[in-house]
Protein backbone atom coordinates (compact mmCIF):
# COMPACT_ATOMS: atom_id res chain seq x y z
CA UNK A 1 0.00 0.00 0.00
CA UNK A 2 1.23 3.07 -0.81
CA UNK A 3 0.48 6.70 1.14
CA UNK A 4 2.23 8.90 3.49
CA UNK A 5 4.05 7.77 6.15
CA UNK A 6 2.77 9.13 9.29
CA UNK A 7 5.67 9.44 11.17
CA UNK A 8 8.20 11.01 8.62
CA UNK A 9 6.02 11.95 5.57
CA UNK A 10 8.07 9.43 3.29
CA UNK A 11 5.80 9.41 0.49
CA UNK A 12 6.27 5.88 -1.26
CA UNK A 13 5.27 1.48 0.03
CA UNK A 14 3.75 1.93 4.03
CA UNK A 15 4.32 -0.91 6.41
CA UNK A 16 0.62 -0.72 8.64
CA UNK A 17 1.17 3.56 7.63
CA UNK A 18 4.94 3.64 8.35
CA UNK A 19 7.65 3.30 5.89
CA UNK A 20 10.34 0.76 5.98
CA UNK A 21 13.05 2.71 8.20
CA UNK A 22 10.24 4.22 10.43
CA UNK A 23 8.40 0.44 10.58
CA UNK A 24 12.16 -1.09 11.64
CA UNK A 25 12.32 1.93 14.65
CA UNK A 26 9.11 1.01 15.88
CA UNK A 27 8.77 -2.34 15.56
CA UNK A 28 12.49 -3.68 16.17
CA UNK A 29 13.47 -7.62 15.42
CA UNK A 30 13.77 -8.15 19.49
CA UNK A 31 13.42 -6.33 22.71
CA UNK A 32 16.42 -7.11 25.20
CA UNK A 33 17.41 -4.63 28.40
CA UNK A 34 20.45 -2.79 27.87
CA UNK A 35 21.59 -3.82 31.50
CA UNK A 36 21.02 -7.04 32.61
CA UNK A 37 22.03 -8.14 36.27
CA UNK A 38 22.87 -12.12 37.41
CA UNK A 39 23.61 -13.49 40.19
CA UNK A 40 26.60 -15.60 40.27
CA UNK A 41 27.97 -17.18 43.34
CA UNK A 42 32.31 -16.07 44.18
CA UNK A 43 32.36 -19.69 46.03
CA UNK A 44 31.31 -22.23 43.60
CA UNK A 45 31.00 -19.98 40.24
CA UNK A 46 27.42 -21.11 39.67
CA UNK A 47 24.80 -18.62 38.14
CA UNK A 48 21.07 -18.71 39.13
CA UNK A 49 18.66 -18.74 35.64
CA UNK A 50 15.49 -20.28 37.21
CA UNK A 51 17.07 -22.06 39.17
CA UNK A 52 21.22 -22.71 40.33
CA UNK A 53 23.84 -23.12 37.66
CA UNK A 54 26.68 -24.94 37.59
CA UNK A 55 28.99 -23.92 34.54
CA UNK A 56 29.69 -26.50 31.97
CA UNK A 57 32.94 -24.57 31.28
CA UNK A 58 36.31 -25.46 32.21
CA UNK A 59 38.10 -22.03 31.99
CA UNK A 60 37.67 -18.73 33.00
CA UNK A 61 36.86 -17.25 29.85
CA UNK A 62 34.62 -19.93 28.77
CA UNK A 63 32.64 -20.10 31.93
CA UNK A 64 32.10 -16.30 31.86
CA UNK A 65 31.06 -16.22 27.91
CA UNK A 66 28.39 -18.58 29.42
CA UNK A 67 27.15 -16.98 31.80
CA UNK A 68 26.66 -13.47 29.73
CA UNK A 69 25.12 -15.72 26.98
CA UNK A 70 22.41 -17.45 28.80
CA UNK A 71 21.75 -14.26 30.89
CA UNK A 72 21.35 -12.07 27.97
CA UNK A 73 19.27 -15.26 26.14
CA UNK A 74 16.87 -14.83 29.35
CA UNK A 75 16.29 -11.49 29.23
CA UNK A 76 15.36 -11.14 25.17
CA UNK A 77 12.23 -11.73 23.51
CA UNK A 78 11.93 -11.75 19.38
CA UNK A 79 9.26 -9.74 17.80
CA UNK A 80 8.51 -13.31 15.69
CA UNK A 81 9.75 -16.69 16.19
CA UNK A 82 11.43 -17.09 12.98
CA UNK A 83 13.73 -14.15 13.89
CA UNK A 84 17.62 -15.60 14.03
CA UNK A 85 20.05 -14.32 17.25
CA UNK A 86 23.12 -14.13 17.53
CA UNK A 87 24.50 -13.62 20.91
CA UNK A 88 27.87 -12.80 21.46
CA UNK A 89 30.14 -12.49 24.59
CA UNK A 90 32.84 -10.39 24.50
CA UNK A 91 36.14 -9.95 27.23
CA UNK A 92 35.25 -8.39 30.17
CA UNK A 93 36.83 -5.23 31.71
CA UNK A 94 37.58 -6.85 34.81
CA UNK A 95 37.61 -10.78 36.03
CA UNK A 96 36.33 -11.91 39.56
CA UNK A 97 37.98 -11.54 42.11
CA UNK A 98 35.40 -11.53 45.24
CA UNK A 99 32.12 -11.18 46.20
CA UNK A 100 32.73 -6.94 46.04
CA UNK A 101 34.04 -7.20 42.53
CA UNK A 102 32.16 -5.52 40.02
CA UNK A 103 32.19 -7.32 36.45
CA UNK A 104 30.39 -6.38 33.44
CA UNK A 105 30.63 -8.34 30.10
CA UNK A 106 29.72 -6.43 26.83
CA UNK A 107 27.42 -8.46 24.64
CA UNK A 108 26.40 -7.77 20.91
CA UNK A 109 23.44 -9.37 19.69
CA UNK A 110 22.16 -9.47 16.60
CA UNK A 111 18.91 -10.37 14.71
CA UNK A 112 18.03 -11.77 10.97
CA UNK A 113 14.99 -11.80 9.62
CA UNK A 114 11.44 -10.27 9.02
CA UNK A 115 8.73 -9.38 10.26
CA UNK A 116 4.81 -10.04 8.96
CA UNK A 117 4.53 -7.21 6.20
CA UNK A 118 8.04 -7.21 5.31
CA UNK A 119 9.19 -7.62 2.32
CA UNK A 120 12.75 -8.56 2.47
CA UNK A 121 14.56 -9.34 5.69
CA UNK A 122 16.79 -6.75 7.97
CA UNK A 123 19.30 -6.90 10.32
CA UNK A 124 19.42 -5.31 13.59
CA UNK A 125 22.10 -5.45 16.40
CA UNK A 126 22.24 -4.01 19.74
CA UNK A 127 25.20 -3.60 22.46
CA UNK A 128 24.17 -4.90 25.98
CA UNK A 129 25.77 -5.22 29.37
CA UNK A 130 25.82 -8.08 31.81
CA UNK A 131 27.03 -7.26 35.13
CA UNK A 132 27.78 -9.69 36.92
CA UNK A 133 26.29 -9.78 41.13
CA UNK A 134 29.04 -11.56 43.17
CA UNK A 135 26.66 -13.07 45.69
CA UNK A 136 26.87 -16.66 47.68
CA UNK A 137 24.95 -19.28 46.43
CA UNK A 138 22.70 -21.44 48.66
CA UNK A 139 24.27 -24.65 48.59
CA UNK A 140 27.20 -22.94 49.21
CA UNK A 141 25.66 -21.23 52.25
CA UNK A 142 24.20 -24.55 53.86
CA UNK A 143 27.59 -25.85 52.73
CA UNK A 144 29.70 -23.47 54.69
CA UNK A 145 27.32 -23.64 57.65
CA UNK A 146 27.61 -27.48 58.08
CA UNK A 147 24.48 -28.08 56.47
CA UNK A 148 22.95 -31.93 56.08
CA UNK A 149 19.84 -33.86 55.94
CA UNK A 150 21.40 -37.34 55.73
CA UNK A 151 23.80 -39.39 57.77
CA UNK A 152 25.58 -42.53 55.71
CA UNK A 153 27.42 -45.25 57.75
CA UNK A 154 29.30 -47.72 56.49
CA UNK A 155 29.55 -50.82 58.33
CA UNK A 156 30.16 -54.74 58.00
CA UNK A 157 28.90 -57.38 59.22
CA UNK A 158 29.73 -58.64 62.17
CA UNK A 159 33.29 -57.48 62.12
CA UNK A 160 35.24 -53.85 61.56
CA UNK A 161 36.14 -52.85 57.99
CA UNK A 162 39.91 -53.40 57.14
CA UNK A 163 41.81 -50.38 56.62
CA UNK A 164 41.96 -51.83 53.09
CA UNK A 165 38.07 -51.41 53.09
CA UNK A 166 38.12 -48.09 54.08
CA UNK A 167 40.10 -46.60 51.98
CA UNK A 168 38.51 -48.10 48.87
CA UNK A 169 34.81 -47.23 50.41
CA UNK A 170 35.88 -43.76 50.92
CA UNK A 171 37.49 -43.53 47.33
CA UNK A 172 34.39 -45.21 46.10
CA UNK A 173 31.85 -42.55 48.04
CA UNK A 174 33.89 -39.28 46.89
CA UNK A 175 33.56 -40.57 43.30
CA UNK A 176 30.10 -41.45 43.50
CA UNK A 177 29.61 -37.82 45.19
CA UNK A 178 31.27 -36.26 42.44
CA UNK A 179 28.76 -37.92 39.95
CA UNK A 180 26.21 -37.36 42.21
CA UNK A 181 26.66 -33.45 42.03
CA UNK A 182 26.09 -32.84 38.63
CA UNK A 183 22.66 -34.19 39.31
CA UNK A 184 21.67 -32.62 43.04
CA UNK A 185 23.84 -29.53 43.47
CA UNK A 186 22.92 -30.17 47.57
CA UNK A 187 24.74 -34.15 47.54
CA UNK A 188 27.94 -32.26 48.96
CA UNK A 189 30.19 -33.94 51.95
CA UNK A 190 29.30 -31.79 54.75
CA UNK A 191 31.66 -33.89 57.39
CA UNK A 192 33.68 -36.60 57.18
CA UNK A 193 33.93 -38.96 60.66
CA UNK A 194 35.92 -41.75 60.63
CA UNK A 195 35.03 -44.61 63.45
CA UNK A 196 36.45 -47.63 65.12
CA UNK A 197 33.60 -50.07 63.18
CA UNK A 198 33.39 -48.13 59.85
CA UNK A 199 32.68 -44.59 58.09
CA UNK A 200 30.37 -42.05 58.44
CA UNK A 201 29.71 -39.14 56.15
CA UNK A 202 26.87 -36.47 56.60
CA UNK A 203 25.02 -35.81 53.40
CA UNK A 204 23.79 -32.29 52.02
CA UNK A 205 20.90 -34.06 50.17
CA UNK A 206 18.29 -36.89 51.41
CA UNK A 207 18.18 -38.31 47.75
CA UNK A 208 22.51 -37.42 47.19
CA UNK A 209 22.67 -40.02 50.04
CA UNK A 210 20.11 -42.43 49.08
CA UNK A 211 21.56 -42.82 45.56
CA UNK A 212 25.12 -43.33 47.09
CA UNK A 213 24.29 -46.11 49.74
CA UNK A 214 22.42 -47.87 46.37
CA UNK A 215 25.73 -47.33 44.57
CA UNK A 216 27.34 -48.88 47.63
CA UNK A 217 25.26 -52.00 47.91
CA UNK A 218 25.15 -52.46 44.02
CA UNK A 219 29.45 -53.14 44.23
CA UNK A 220 29.81 -54.57 47.34
CA UNK A 221 26.40 -56.32 47.93
CA UNK A 222 24.86 -56.13 51.55
CA UNK A 223 21.60 -54.78 52.98
CA UNK A 224 20.49 -51.01 53.79
CA UNK A 225 18.56 -49.53 56.65
CA UNK A 226 17.21 -46.37 56.86
CA UNK A 227 15.85 -44.60 60.00
CA UNK A 228 14.49 -41.22 60.49
CA UNK A 229 14.44 -38.26 63.07
CA UNK A 230 12.25 -35.36 63.45
CA UNK A 231 14.28 -32.26 63.72
CA UNK A 232 11.94 -29.31 63.63
CA UNK A 233 9.34 -27.74 61.74
CA UNK A 234 9.60 -25.72 58.07
CA UNK A 235 8.55 -21.68 59.00
CA UNK A 236 7.23 -21.41 55.54
CA UNK A 237 5.34 -24.57 54.97
CA UNK A 238 4.89 -25.63 58.40
CA UNK A 239 5.51 -29.42 57.56
CA UNK A 240 7.88 -31.52 59.28
CA UNK A 241 11.99 -31.48 58.96
CA UNK A 242 13.43 -34.94 59.45
CA UNK A 243 16.93 -36.16 59.21
CA UNK A 244 17.65 -39.76 58.58
CA UNK A 245 20.67 -41.78 58.74
CA UNK A 246 21.63 -44.70 56.36
CA UNK A 247 23.49 -47.41 57.26
CA UNK A 248 25.05 -49.66 54.44
CA UNK A 249 26.32 -53.25 55.84
CA UNK A 250 28.56 -54.73 53.32
CA UNK A 251 29.10 -58.57 53.35
CA UNK A 252 31.57 -60.21 55.98
CA UNK A 253 32.64 -62.29 53.68
CA UNK A 254 34.67 -61.86 50.15
CA UNK A 255 35.14 -64.86 47.44
CA UNK A 256 37.14 -67.51 48.24
CA UNK A 257 35.96 -67.69 52.13
CA UNK A 258 34.88 -70.70 53.53
CA UNK A 259 31.75 -70.55 55.23
CA UNK A 260 29.40 -72.43 57.40
CA UNK A 261 25.96 -72.85 57.01
CA UNK A 262 23.04 -75.07 58.38
CA UNK A 263 25.80 -77.28 59.61
CA UNK A 264 27.38 -77.77 55.82
CA UNK A 265 30.50 -76.05 54.92
CA UNK A 266 30.85 -73.68 51.59
CA UNK A 267 33.03 -71.85 49.82
CA UNK A 268 32.04 -68.10 48.64
CA UNK A 269 31.86 -68.23 44.58
CA UNK A 270 29.72 -64.93 44.46
CA UNK A 271 28.52 -61.66 46.48
CA UNK A 272 25.49 -59.88 44.24
CA UNK A 273 23.97 -56.84 45.27
CA UNK A 274 20.73 -58.78 47.32
CA UNK A 275 22.32 -62.32 47.84
CA UNK A 276 25.36 -64.54 48.92
CA UNK A 277 25.93 -67.81 46.36
CA UNK A 278 27.88 -70.40 47.73
CA UNK A 279 29.34 -73.76 46.68
CA UNK A 280 29.32 -77.20 48.85
CA UNK A 281 33.01 -77.98 48.83
CA UNK A 282 32.68 -81.75 49.09
CA UNK A 283 29.96 -81.49 46.02
CA UNK A 284 30.89 -78.46 43.75
CA UNK A 285 27.62 -78.76 41.64
CA UNK A 286 25.31 -77.57 44.73
CA UNK A 287 25.38 -73.72 44.59
CA UNK A 288 22.94 -72.28 46.72
CA UNK A 289 21.71 -68.49 47.04
CA UNK A 290 21.46 -67.02 50.81
CA UNK A 291 19.88 -63.94 51.00
CA UNK A 292 21.28 -61.22 53.35
CA UNK A 293 18.91 -60.84 56.05
CA UNK A 294 19.55 -64.76 56.33
CA UNK A 295 23.03 -64.98 56.18
CA UNK A 296 23.71 -62.43 58.34
CA UNK A 297 22.48 -64.60 61.24
CA UNK A 298 22.78 -67.86 59.85
CA UNK A 299 26.36 -68.34 58.21
CA UNK A 300 29.48 -68.09 60.03
CA UNK A 301 33.02 -67.29 58.83
CA UNK A 302 35.29 -70.33 59.16
CA UNK A 303 38.37 -69.56 57.08
CA UNK A 304 39.50 -66.36 54.95
CA UNK A 305 40.28 -67.27 51.02
CA UNK A 306 43.42 -66.30 51.24
CA UNK A 307 44.33 -67.92 54.79
CA UNK A 308 43.58 -71.46 53.68
CA UNK A 309 46.80 -73.65 53.37
CA UNK A 310 48.19 -74.66 50.01
CA UNK A 311 49.20 -77.47 47.95
CA UNK A 312 51.49 -77.41 44.63
CA UNK A 313 50.31 -79.58 41.16
CA UNK A 314 53.14 -82.16 40.99
CA UNK A 315 51.25 -84.33 38.65
CA UNK A 316 48.19 -84.48 36.00
CA UNK A 317 46.38 -86.95 34.42
CA UNK A 318 42.54 -87.15 32.97
CA UNK A 319 41.31 -89.01 36.09
CA UNK A 320 43.58 -87.25 39.13
CA UNK A 321 45.74 -84.88 40.23
CA UNK A 322 48.24 -85.28 42.71
CA UNK A 323 49.51 -82.59 45.03
CA UNK A 324 52.11 -81.97 47.13
CA UNK A 325 51.15 -79.83 50.79
CA UNK A 326 53.09 -76.63 50.80
CA UNK A 327 53.80 -76.87 54.37
CA UNK A 328 54.32 -80.57 55.63
CA UNK A 329 55.28 -82.22 52.09
CA UNK A 330 52.51 -84.27 52.73
CA UNK A 331 50.27 -85.44 49.11
CA UNK A 332 47.06 -85.79 48.37
CA UNK A 333 45.25 -86.60 45.67
CA UNK A 334 42.14 -86.10 44.48
CA UNK A 335 39.48 -86.07 41.39
CA UNK A 336 40.45 -83.91 38.43
CA UNK A 337 37.44 -82.09 37.98
CA UNK A 338 39.00 -78.95 37.38
CA UNK A 339 39.49 -76.88 33.85
CA UNK A 340 43.05 -76.65 31.94
CA UNK A 341 44.95 -77.72 35.24
CA UNK A 342 48.76 -78.08 35.08
CA UNK A 343 51.71 -79.12 37.03
CA UNK A 344 53.04 -76.26 39.01
CA UNK A 345 49.50 -74.73 39.80
CA UNK A 346 48.47 -74.59 42.98
CA UNK A 347 45.66 -75.55 45.34
CA UNK A 348 43.79 -73.99 48.01
CA UNK A 349 42.90 -76.76 50.62
CA UNK A 350 40.50 -76.75 53.40
CA UNK A 351 40.82 -79.48 55.84
CA UNK A 352 37.28 -81.07 57.53
CA UNK A 353 37.24 -84.22 60.07
CA UNK A 354 40.73 -84.72 59.02
CA UNK A 355 39.49 -84.85 54.78
CA UNK A 356 41.19 -82.21 52.69
CA UNK A 357 39.18 -80.60 50.05
CA UNK A 358 40.21 -78.13 47.29
CA UNK A 359 38.99 -74.52 47.35
CA UNK A 360 40.56 -73.03 44.56
CA UNK A 361 43.07 -72.92 41.93
CA UNK A 362 45.69 -70.21 41.67
CA UNK A 363 47.49 -70.83 37.73
CA UNK A 364 50.99 -70.88 37.22
CA UNK A 365 52.49 -67.39 36.07
CA UNK A 366 54.14 -68.18 32.88
CA UNK A 367 57.83 -67.02 32.80
CA UNK A 368 58.54 -64.38 29.74
CA UNK A 369 61.24 -65.36 27.35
Amino acid sequence: MKGFCYRCGYEGELIEGLCKECYAQVYPLFHVPEEIKIEVCHMCGSYKRRTWQDPKGEDLYSILDEIAYYATKDNLKKAHKNIEIEIIPKEPGQLPGGKRTKVEIPVRVIGRGKLPGEDRERTMEKDVKVRLQMVQCPRCSRYMSNYYEATLQIRAMNRPLTEEEREELDRFVRKEVEKRLKKDRMAFISKFIPKKEGLDYQIGSMGGARNIASSIKSKYGGKIKETAKLVGVDKNSGKNLYRITIVVRIPEYKVGDIVEYRDKTYKVVSIKEDKLYLEDIADRREKIPVQWSTAEKETRLLKRGEECPTATVISVSPETVIAMDDSNYEVYEYNNVFEDIKEGDTLRIYKRDNVSYVVGVDKKMKREG
